[in-house]
């Protein structure tokens, strides 16, 4: 298998009627991104890709806010009318001297990796196929609408997803050869099938799907979660009580801190910037900063919230573990569960909140500090 030897191509000069919004839905955001952008990502990753092509709409106004625009991968071409016309477009931009194979892959498919580039790669010089695709069973009941809703048998039939891998000159002949009959190309391996010649392929994933409907990215934006770890650890001293998730616990100990020591509300922050990609409580609120001394935690936490609601995410679930000898949790856990609740603005399903000690161990087993580990999931809002 050669390195940097592939040509790929993204069809996105479609409108997506049937989506129903004045953005085309390549450009709509999944997860921090367009969704484009996460299904471009892997080709320009991919150490097989030398060359991709996007071709757009005529008047286009989106692509150019894309992070991929000024990638030294990537170049643009006008699209045509029907998809297969749009990769035409694409492969008479090129010498087709260079490129023994081209890979084809849907703007609106967002959720590929970088090794199904490698799959098909593999698959179709192995088999030494002209076509390589790759195809999932169909597990729900199918009807035959033409024939009064007969029931077909499901086992007789594919579904067929991209990305897909051709012998680049067949893929452009087999092309023109179908628009000079006015025949549809519905996908690359139809033109091999047409012509008599078999494709070879590989069992993909269910979650692989195409954005057609406003519904289909409602769906991947409720499961597209990040996810973030946060630890924190503070000393003690003898005192009157410690905060703990906004809390007041009367104890005979508090915590030696810069700010109001809630070591839960500090862990689960890093766990939220983390899992948003925007550092850790440190970088915001320094310790060396005298504005900081004595803050809310509250605070904290309340800057987390807008930061990742700027980002259109927001909390799915937090847990989190309490690491201490001393004081025990149990009395206090549901008081404290219904704080975080409150200050995460999120229901208490959504928070777990354990206890557990260091067996003696350490200066937690001493008795002399308390930490908390924790993760969070953000989910896009979008």
């Amino acid at each position: 298998m050669k390195k940097n030897s592939l040509l790929a191509i993204i069809p996105a000069a479609g409108i997506g009627q049937r989506f129903g919004s004045e953005i085309p839905k390549q450009y709509m955001s999944l997860d921090g991104k367009s969704v484009i952008e996460r299904a471009t990502e892997p080709f320009i990753l991919s150490e097989y890709v030398s060359k991709i092509i996007i071709a757009t709409s005529q008047n286009d106004s989106f692509i150019k806010e894309q992070s991929f625009y000024n990638n030294e991968k990537v170049e643009f071409v006008t699209g045509g009318n029907t998809r297969s016309r749009s990769i035409l477009n694409c492969i008479k931009s090129i010498s087709v001297e260079d490129y023994e194979y081209v890979i084809t892959h849907d703007a609106a498919r967002p959720n590929i990796h970088q090794e199904d580039i490698e799959n098909l790669y593999l698959d179709i010089i192995s088999n030494k196929s002209l076509c390589s695709y790759f195809y999932v069973p169909i597990y729900d009941s199918i009807k035959n609408t033409t024939e009064l809703d007969k029931t077909e048998d499901k086992n007789k039939f594919l579904l067929v997803q991209t990305p897909q891998i051709s012998k680049l000159k067949e893929l452009k002949t087999g092309i023109i050869e179908c628009e000079k009959n006015n025949i549809n190309i519905p996908d690359e391996s139809f033109i091999f099938e047409h012509a008599g010649f078999a494709s070879s392929r590989i069992l993909g994933r269910r979650s692989n799907i195409k954005i057609t409907e406003e519904s289909d990215l409602d769906l991947l934006n409720k499961f597209s979660t990040r996810t973030g770890a946060g630890f924190d650890l503070h000393r003690y001293e003898e005192g009157n009580g410690i905060i703990l998730g906004g809390y007041f616990l009367d104890c005979e100990f508090k915590i030696v801190a810069h700010s109001d020591g809630d070591v839960l509300l500090h862990s689960i922050a890093d766990s939220i910037l983390g899992a948003s990609g925007l550092g850790d409580i440190g970088k915001y609120f320094s310790d060396k900063d005298p504005l900081n001394k004595d803050i809310d935690s509250k605070e904290i936490i309340n800057f987390c919230l807008e930061s990742i609601k700027n980002k259109n995410l927001e909390i799915y679930n937090v847990d989190a573990t309490i690491i201490c000898e001393q004081p025990k949790l149990d009395p206090h856990r549901d008081k404290v569960l219904k704080s975080l609740s409150k200050i995460l603005k999120i229901s208490e399903e959504k928070i777990g909140l354990k206890a557990t000690t260091s067996e003696k161990i350490g200066i937690i087993g001493r008795n002399k500090a308390i930490a908390v580990q924790s993760s969070v999931n953000l989910r896009t809002t979008l």
